[in-house]
Parts: C-alpha cells; structure tokens; sequence
C-alpha cells in the first residue's frame, strides 16, 4: 500500500473547512461593518485630551484600551482582515478549480434516461443535428456534438457560464480590499512599536523635543497624522497618535498658512472653511499654491491633504482687570490666547492665569426667554451672533482651577444690557453666571463705580448721613443705626446675607414685612450712593426716571452675584486682533488604490452573478427524433418562459425541413 494512501487531503480537514466556510467569512464581514460603524460615528484619531473630556477617564481609558479611537488600524481589526484574507482564499483555492472545469464543461455525459428526467424537456420529431446546431449557436449557445457508439448523436449547449466569474471576483475583491486596508492599517508601525524599535513619545510637545526612536521618515509607508498650522507660519512634520503619546512624522515637503476662511450659517454652525496653502518641496524647492476645503483636499507626492478642523492659533487680546479684593480703578491688560501668565495679586495671593481659545462668533436664539410656558409654544427662532468670547482658567498655587469664560459685548437680557461672566469649577459642570449691568454708556464702569463706592467706608458714611438728613430729627438715631447695619449686610453677601439675618433675628409673622422695607430702605439709598459713586469716579451722571432704577436693582443683582464669585479678579474682555489655526489631516494611503480596485472587482462581480444567467441545451438525436432538454442554475422563472418558445422554434424548423424533403 503506498505510504500516503491514508491521508487525509488538506481541503478535507476540519480546519480548513471552518476557515473556508462561509460561515466563517459572513460571521468575520459583520464584527467589520459593526467596527466600520464604531469608527464612522466615533470621531477618530483626536488628541488624548478630547476623549477624556467628553467620554471622562475611566472611559476613556476603556475606549482607548479597545482601539476604537483608531478603530482601523485596531489590532483586532486588523487580526480580522487578515482572517478574513485567509478565509476568502481559501474558499477561493477550494472552488476555483471545480469552477474552472464546471466553465470549460459541455456535460457530454448526458443520457436518454437523465434528459428524460429533467423538468425542461420534450420530444421533437424531424429535427436534425446540423439544424438545431445552427439554431443553438444563432441564439448565444456554445454547441460542442459527439457521435456515441449506438449511432446517436448528441449537441450540448451553453450560456452564461461567465456567471461563475462572478463568484470568484466577488472574493477576489474582499481580498484586494483588505490587502489595500492591511496596507493602510500601520501595521509595521505596530510591529515597530512591539519590537521596540518605535517609541511613542508622551511628554514631547515641540518637534524638537522628540527624539530618533520617536520620528518617523519620510519612507514610512502609510500613515496618517495631523497637524496645526497657524496663520503666516510653516510645518514640515505632523504628529501621529500612538497608543498613549504621539510620534513625529517627517514629511517631504513644508506647508504654508497663508490665510484661513470660515463662513457660519445663521444658527452659527459652520457652513465652509478653507486653507489657503504654500506647498514647498524640500528637496527641488519647487512652489505650488492651493486652497484646500472640507471634502475638497490637495493629493502632492504621494500624500493627501485634508482640511479637518479650524480654532484659535493665538489671538492678541486686551482686558480690563478690577482686583475684587480692593476698590482700585481698572488696571489694563495684555495677553495671548493659548498661553499662560502668572497672576500676582499681593496679599490676596498669586496665581496663574491660561488661556484658552478666542471664540469670534458665538450665535444665540434671542427670541428665547425664560419662562417655560412661554417657550413651549414659541415656535419661530432668531438667531444672532453675540460677539467674541474667551475662556480661561484662573489656577491657585496649590493647583485648583476654575474655568471662566468672558463676553466682549454686553448681552441683552429682558430689555437690558449686561456683561457676561460665566464660572465653573470642572469642565462638565454647568456654569454660573455674572450679569453686570451696562450703563448709559454702554461699560461696566457705573457698576464697578458703585461697588468701589459701596466698599468704602467713608464714601458709605457719607451717604449714609445723606440719607438720614431726609428723617425728622427725633429718629436720625435709631434711622442712621438701621441702615448703617442694613449696608453692612449688604456689603458682606448681598441679598443672601440680608435674608439670612431676617431669618434667624425676626420672628416668623414679621419676616415678610420686615424684607420689604429693608429693601425699600436699600433700594433708596442706593440711588443716593450711586449719585455720590458717578461723582467721585468722574463719570456722566445718570437722570432719575425708570432707566435709572432698574440699574440700581439689576446693580443689587449683580453686586449680590459678585459676593459668591470664586475669581478674586474680575477681567473684561476688551479688544482682540484674531489669529487662525487651521487643522490638517495628512495622510499617505498606498492601499487607496487596491481598495478602488476591490470595489470595482465587486462591481463587476456583482454584475456577473446577477445579471449573467448560466443555462444549459441538450439535443439527444436518436433515430427519427430528438430528446431536448434545458436546465439553468439561478433562472427558473425565464426558463420556463424560454423553453416553450424554444421547442416551437425548433418544432417550426423540424417542419420546414420535412416539407422540404
């Protein structure tokens, strides 16, 4: 017996079959198209810093664990792709070459008994082989003939079989595809990172700070990485993210920002953004200019240019900062955006101002209002852009910081203007606002006036005395005690600190009238201190009328706020001359055209096994007659509409032949 007689073939073996089975390869394209989901909603390839931001650390963490910030260069994607390779070609060595005979097969073999039996077939009478052949070949058959041994002749036709192709280029598509993915997958980036000689750097943040086993050539394969130009300034390298850090990608040529543009829709979404862009090659030296768009990218050398994001690339600001620890006049302040300062405030303690990115178009639905019954009914919306805002931190030297973020323009609120001050301690909370009311003249200074006013003890004396001038002599005393320890309050919290000595000092039944004339008493004397406050600080007095008073009440308002404000300096947005930072996504994708070569092999897979329909004739002539009988693999339904047509046809040519004869 020959030594291998026994051994099973490699097609037969379990493995292969599961690894060839369809099964197998549908269960692999289902994880893709879930992972293809993952990473079509997710937004991919985005610093550390935003995950954590928007999904919190332990999620972040997870997520980043999981690959789906990099969903297809994961290494569970790129494991299934080459699973999915090895399925298809396996199923593909399988199949080829029984589809290969099957194509090349007429199915000569066919006997009286097996023509008999099939669905299609009928007897003819008076047909002949030379005829029917004709017939055959003038309808798309291929006819091959064969004279048996008994003296009957057989004709076997064929159409169609190019259906098979359709089998095997769908396959071979998926292969293509996922060999052009693989490709494009930064797989020998992992295997470099695996083997050690590629090391994420994660405390770089210059080009300069990274070091060789961190910096990727220009004759990296593929890649894709991302870079932040700044208006009027150049990069020649990008960054790639890499599992915890970032690796520096060298590339052949420089880019120029020569100028960002960004239009916004009325609701304040951005409608178009462009990069005007300064292509330097760096080793010709040659110049090419270009304007790059959202789905509109520059392909150069090899790699593809795309404009992903926009944001401020350190805007020149002017503040105006008022020491809440004291009544000083406002100090003038210049900054950057992006950058960071220190704050020394003396006694009150030193800190550390960073900014965050100049907003120049924040828009707004100023029909909104905040009464519930009202808005649920509203159904028209106008929007309008309220001006530039900036964001900041204000840190304290042992490290706690709260996020703040200024208007430059005064918002309007139920008919009056007031400057917006929002403060939050972490970066999910909801902020608190400070609302400082505008004056006649459009500036915070009447309020701050009045505070500097109300802090003071002597000017506060001094209206005081005012005020009580107005009281009949015999209860000056006991009038001038009253309000002096009303404004005392007032001083230390505001509303709160009234309302918390009303509480625990007044009995219940009084408590509610005691409030109204403390606040009577308040809101009188603070139009006398308001007088006095315009006077000493020199600005344009105010006339008595409706305006007036409610600036005293939305100042009480806002004086009350500013008892609760964290901030120990309260800063006003005053000027900016804005500088842009366009995103680029820079990629080199050698696979591209292998997956445009899989999809257009699918295409045409497709069209042969939908659209190419495989059907079989056979003519057994015997004597005076002939057998003929049809079958087809996927098209019943037109066979049985065929068939008949076919056997009239040939009855019909059987009959002209006779009477011929």
């Amino acid at each position: 017996m020959p030594r291998n007689a026994n051994k099973i073939p490699l097609i037969r073996r379990p493995w292969f079959a599961f690894l060839s089975s369809m099964r197998f390869a549908v269960a692999l394209l289902c994880v893709l198209a879930v992972a293809s989901v993952i990473g079509t909603v997710l937004q991919q390839n985005q610093p550390p810093q935003n995950y954590v931001v928007k999904f919190g650390p332990f999620w972040a963490e997870m997520f980043r664990a999981l690959g789906l910030f990099d969903v297809y260069a994961s290494w569970w994607f790129v494991l299934i792709m080459l699973f999915l390779v090895l399925s298809t070609g396996l199923c593909l060595w399988r199949n080829i070459p029984p589809f290969v005979r099957e194509m090349r097969s007429f199915r000569l073999n066919a006997t009286a008994k097996s023509l008999a039996h099939m669905r299609h077939n009928t007897q003819i009478e008076g047909l002949r082989p030379a005829l029917a052949a004709r017939y055959l070949t003038v309808n798309g058959f291929r006819v091959k003939s064969q004279t048996r041994q008994d003296g009957s002749v057989l004709l076997a036709a064929k159409k169609g079989t190019a259906n098979k192709w359709g089998y095997i280029l769908a396959h071979s598509a998926l292969i293509v595809i996922c060999t052009g993915g693989l490709i494009d997958s930064n797989l020998l980036l992992k295997l470099g990172m695996l083997g050690g000689k590629i090391v994420p750097d994660q405390h770089a943040v210059f080009a300069r700070d990274f070091q060789p086993e961190s910096t990727l050539g220009t004759g990296n394969p593929s890649f894709r990485a991302n870079a932040e130009i700044v208006e009027g300034q150049t990069a020649d390298v990008a960054f790639v993210n890499a599992d915890k850090g970032l690796l520096l990608q060298q590339l052949p040529f420089a880019i120029e920002l020569k100028k960002f543009h960004i239009d916004f829709y009325d609701t304040g979404m951005p409608k178009d953004f462009a990069s005007d862009l300064r292509i330097t090659d760096k080793v010709t030296g040659e110049q090419h200019e270009t304007t790059i768009r959202v789905n509109h990218p520059l392909t150069y050398k090899g790699l593809t240019v795309y404009q992903a994001s926009y944001g401020d690339g350190g805007s020149d600001l002017q503040f105006r900062t008022w020491n809440l620890g004291g009544t000083g006049a406002a100090v003038p302040m210049k900054a950057v955006s992006q950058r960071q300062y220190p704050l020394d405030l003396g006694d009150t303690g030193r800190y550390r101002l960073e900014f965050g990115e100049l907003r120049v178009y924040n828009v707004e639905n100023v029909e909104a209002t905040d009464d519930k019954d009202t808005r649920s009914v509203r159904q028209g919306k106008k929007f309008q852009n309220v001006g530039p805002t900036i964001t900041f931190k204000l840190r304290d030297g042992a490290g706690q910081a709260r996020e703040y973020v200024n208007y430059l323009l005064p918002l309007l609120r139920e008919g009056n203007l007031f400057f917006a001050t929002g403060e939050r301690d972490h970066a999910n909370a909801p902020y608190r606002w400070l609302m400082i009311p505008a004056d006649a003249q459009g500036k915070p200074d009447g309020f701050m006036a009045l505070r500097a006013t109300l802090l003071n003890p002597e000017a506060r004396a001094a209206v005081i005395d005012k005020t009580v001038a107005a009281v009949g002599e015999d209860k000056r005393p006991q009038f001038k005690l009253a309000v002096e320890n009303l404004l005392a309050q007032f001083v230390r919290g505001g509303f709160r600190e009234i309302d918390r000595h009303i509480q625990t000092t007044v009995p219940a039944a009084e408590q509610q009238k005691t409030g109204e004339l403390m606040y009577q008493i308040l809101v009188g004397t603070m139009h006398t201190l308001l007088d006095d406050a315009l006077v000493r600080h020199k600005l344009p007095p105010m006339p008595a009328g409706e305006a007036k008073s409610t600036f005293v009440l939305n100042s009480l308002d806002a004086y009350t706020g500013l008892t609760g404000f964290s901030s120990p300096v309260l800063m006003q947005l005053t000027g900016y001359k804005q500088v842009n930072m366009s995103g680029l996504q820079i990629s080199k994708s050698p696979g591209a055209g292998l997956v445009y070569l899989g999809s257009l092999l699918l295409v045409l897979g497709t069209v042969f096994m939908f659209y190419v329909r495989e059907k079989r004739a056979w003519l057994l002539f015997d004597g005076g007659s002939a057998r003929f009988a049809m079958s087809s693999s996927r098209s019943e339904r037109d066979l049985r509409r065929e068939f008949p047509e076919h056997v009239e046809k040939l009855g019909i040519l059987a009959r002209d032949m006779g009477e011929k004869t």
